[in-house]
């Protein structure tokens, strides 16, 4: 296969396989998320310092519109729909990485 020979593997192969499925979102209280996905695995979010990440996640500031979350996109996403119809959304490969500790979102730095 060309070009394959000297490839560096990616930081989460053979960790976490990628096309994860969100198929169950609780919020059991503000800010808190709780995901299931498709296999099985369950993990919890803590959004608190998210909240304070910038205007786009203002919306979620909103204790009752939080508890709207839910999974967007076929399972390929944590998702919240804004009245005006925009999405504020979280990929489920990464939120999988997070909850395995595989990537860290504050410090935006690979595990080893």
């Amino acid at each position: 296969m060309l070009g394959t020979r000297d490839r560096q593997p990616e930081p989460w192969e053979g960790r976490v396989k990628l096309g994860q499925r969100i198929v169950r979102v609780q919020v059991p209280s503000f800010p808190i998320v709780k995901i299931t996905f498709d296999d099985g695995y369950e993990a919890s979010f803590d959004f608190s310092w998210r909240l304070r990440c910038g205007p786009a996640f203002a919306p979620l500031k909103n204790p009752e519109f939080f508890k709207t979350a839910h999974p967007g996109s076929a399972g390929s996403s944590l998702e919240w729909l804004t009245p005006a119809g925009e999405e504020i959304d979280f990929c489920a490969d990464s939120l999988r990485m997070e909850a395995e500790g595989v990537w860290d979102p504050k410090t935006r730095q690979w595990t080893a």
